[in-house]
């Protein structure tokens, strides 16, 4: 959906809890009705009524997770970004309350020693996963790595900078043929080690699904799983991740250096204490 796409959400009414279009698209609507629960309406209406977003005007991608979708910022929204270069629209990331892995996410949180928190309720375990994604990403802008620019969480939302053009988002490497390059894959791996050596982070789940291709330069998204290089794991994602692109490249023809050679560069000052 367009960002001038006559079909778009109208803001939350007060007597009903839900999104309401002018126009209704069955698919948008679907899409909606599976991410937006009751209380994520209720906190999309608490940014509106403080002027932090104005409305959402479209939908960008979703996933068995989350769904994430166009937004217009407010005037106290604007006012926040000012400083770092992020224009509206931006990006809503809304993590779903109940299609979610949690199994698999236990195993993420378990071993990192930023989050101690343990509960049995599956929305602050959602909470909890959705606030390392918005510290990971500011992680990694600190370490001058390629990621949308977090602005804020609020429990299962994520408000983060549109890597795209006018409104239109950036295409995902799976979907651009044209960046399968020898050049492209030299600025991934850059990018991999800059996360590993500088940000001190694991992606964890690094494949052509989760890179953007923005201005000719690779992004790094989707990053609620990643972990420090002291997780108990660290190292059997980060050769995960080291095949996920290699062969992703390779399958297109493009020659790949050794996973060996990659991995053993990736980790050749890997740091047996982690600074928090």
């Amino acid at each position: 959906m367009k960002i001038n796409d006559k079909r778009i959400w109208e803001k939350l009414e007060d007597k009903e809890d839900r999104w309401r279009k002018k126009r209704k698209k069955k698919e948008d609507y679907e899409t909606v009705s599976a991410v937006i629960d009751l209380n994520t309406a209720k906190q999309i209406k608490k940014l509106q009524s403080m002027n932090i977003i104005d409305q959402i005007t479209g939908t960008i991608a979703s996933g068995k997770e989350s769904g994430v979708f166009l937004a217009l910022l407010g005037s106290k929204g604007l006012e926040m970004v000012k400083k770092s270069g992020i224009t509206s629209p931006i990006a809503i990331k809304i993590f779903r309350t109940s299609t979610l892995n949690f199994k698999r996410m236990i195993d993420y949180i378990s071993g990192d020693i930023r989050f101690h928190k343990k509960s049995k309720s599956t929305r602050k375990i959602i909470n909890l996963w959705t606030d390392k994604e918005y510290k990971n990403l500011l992680r990694c802008c600190h370490a001058n790595i390629n990621v949308p620019k977090p602005i804020l969480v609020k429990n299962n939302l994520l408000l983060m900078e549109l890597l795209g053009v006018d409104g239109t988002p950036s295409p995902l490497l799976k979907d651009y043929p044209k960046a399968f390059t020898k050049e492209m894959l030299d600025l991934i791996l850059i990018q991999m080690e800059r996360l590993v050596l500088n940000a001190n982070l694991i992606h964890a789940d690094l494949s052509a699904y989760n890179i953007i291709i923005h201005h000719n330069k690779p992004y790094l998204i989707d990053m609620s799983q990643s972990v420090l290089t002291s997780h108990p794991r660290a190292l059997e994602f980060l050769h995960r991740d080291v095949e996920n692109i290699l062969y992703a490249f390779s399958s297109k023809g493009i020659p790949v250096p050794l996973e060996n050679e990659v991995f053993e560069s990736l980790t050749r000052d890997f740091p047996d204490i982690e600074i928090t």
